[in-house]
């Protein structure tokens, strides 16, 4: 027998924001690692791509760490504000090393098409299965998780860095955060 499965339009809206969501993810991570091609490509020039496809994980680092590093020495907030100054930083780092080299930029995304596209595909595709994963198991009920939530929500209400210790009220986390401040990042540029 076949059975009729009816989603009710809270469920439907739900599945609607979590796609927005995860789109609007991949067009950040995407807009981070155009705005880091030119260090990239300064730093990773004798590989075959030319650090083409470690743009994005670049941007996302630096981007991240100059928002720590300046928001450790007090000069940047811990908000939205102090993110999106951090990664203009690097956008403007990126233009000063982009000067002169844009003839070599085109050069290369025309002779290697086919790689950039390969890239994006396989890009692409592994953040949609990863997506996928994650949105089949979202519950924070094993190993790490808990800690990981309550990481990332004490940095993310946390006035500045070092963030509170979620469990040790009045102390800064004594644990390496860094990846917790990258995610935060993400979500304070996508909103």
């Amino acid at each position: 027998m076949l059975k009729v499965v009816s989603i009710s339009p809270t469920e439907s809206l739900r599945v609607d924001n979590l796609m927005i969501s995860v789109l609007i993810w991949y067009l950040l991570i995407t807009v981070i690692g155009f705005c880091c091609l030119p260090l990239a490509f300064r730093l990773f020039g004798a590989l075959p791509d030319r650090g083409y496809t470690l743009a994005r994980p670049l941007g996302l680092l630096l981007g991240s760490y100059l928002f720590w590093l300046l928001g450790s020495f007090g000069v940047l907030q811990n908000d939205s504000g102090g993110v999106l100054m951090a990664f203009l930083i690097l956008v403007l780092i990126n233009l000063a090393l982009l000067r002169g080299k844009l003839t070599e930029l085109r050069a290369f995304f025309n002779q290697q098409r086919r790689l950039v596209l390969f890239a994006e595909i396989l890009f692409a595709l592994a953040f949609a299965a990863w997506a996928f994963v994650r949105s089949a198991n979202p519950e924070i009920t094993y190993t790490e998780k808990p800690m990981e939530l309550a990481f990332l929500n004490s940095i993310l209400r946390s006035p500045g860095i070092p963030p509170n210790d979620p469990w040790l009220s009045g102390y800064a986390i004594s644990y390496y955060y860094f990846g917790y401040i990258m995610v935060s990042a993400l979500i304070r540029l996508s909103g």
